[in-house]
């Protein structure tokens, strides 16, 4: 049990570190991209203003879905290896 305990620890510090990072590099990219242009299509469907604000909360949104779908996998794997 406590081996577990270890591993979702571990998952959950890589997470917040891969969540923190992708904000602040969406504060950099969005500072230095409102130099570029306005605002950016993403996927054709929502348009986002180039701001630090809006990049670095796209950088955490994106990162924490995607990381919570890793994850979300990885739990599953393990359930049915315990099964």
């Amino acid at each position: 049990m406590s081996d577990r305990l270890g591993g979702r620890r571990v998952f959950l510090i890589v997470g917040v570190s891969v969540v923190l990072i992708s904000g602040i590099l969406g504060v950099f990219i969005g500072e230095n991209g409102g130099q570029v242009a306005d605002s950016v299509l993403l996927f054709g469907v929502l348009s986002l203003p180039t701001t630090p604000i809006a990049f670095g909360l796209y950088g955490i949104v994106i990162s924490a879905l995607v990381l919570a779908a890793l994850f979300g996998l990885v739990e599953f794997a393990s359930r049915l290896e315990d099964a």
